[in-house]
């Protein structure tokens, strides 16, 4: 990993988190990491800007930059440790893990009926945001829900394919409620479990 880069995400978490919520400090490290991690310094206030266009944080917009300037400033040993999770490529996520979400994700499919099949397909294409996700994790999700390419996840992070998972069991639980929800879910888990079983630890992993 690029020693630079992953300086300059410890400062933006650390100049971030005064401010947010983890799971909101999250997106916006994805969101940074995506279209900020390679782009000149200067870009610090773009990039605050799509921050605290709206929300609580619109008022609080040059608290915001005034933190993260500061922090941009500070010795990395007073910096906070990102947590490996804001990383949109985890050093720690294995094949089977990339391996195991795609065969799930195609089984999850597989598992519900003709009106279920487009729904979820709609409602997940809709949730999807290029912001706050690696660009191409959003490409690939686009182009399979799209039916236009097979999904590939390649050296994407655990914690983002958890996360696309869970969001497309929420979906799930809105459309049918949380019965059928559990049913189609445990109908896709138990299909991969017979066609896979390498992949049962994977699988554990991501539910």
């Amino acid at each position: 990993m690029n020693s630079d880069i992953d300086i300059r995400r410890r400062a933006i978490y650390t100049g971030l988190k005064p401010f947010m919520e983890e799971e909101q400090l999250l997106d916006a490290l994805l969101h940074w990491e995506s279209h900020y991690s390679t782009a000149p310094r200067f870009t610090l206030q773009r990039f605050v800007s799509e921050l605290c266009g709206e929300g609580t944080l619109r008022s609080r917009r040059a608290d915001v930059l005034l933190s993260l300037v500061q922090a941009m400033s500070m010795p990395s040993q007073s910096l906070l440790p990102a947590p490996l999770q804001c990383t949109g490529v985890s050093p720690s996520v294995s094949i089977s893990e990339t391996m195991a979400f795609e065969v799930l994700m195609n089984a999850l499919m597989d598992a519900t009926n003709k009106d279920q099949y487009y729904s979820l397909r709609l409602d997940l294409l809709a949730s999807l945001d290029a912001r706050k996700m690696p660009i191409q994790f959003c490409h690939s999700l686009t182009r399979w829900l799209g039916e236009k390419a097979p999904l590939d996840v390649t050296g994407v992070g655990t914690v983002l394919l958890r996360a696309m998972v869970s969001r497309a069991y929420v979906i799930l639980c809105e459309r049918e409620g949380p019965v059928i929800a559990d049913r189609i879910l445990a109908a896709a888990v138990s299909r991969v479990s017979l066609s896979h079983p390498e992949f049962n630890q994977a699988i554990k992993k991501l539910l």
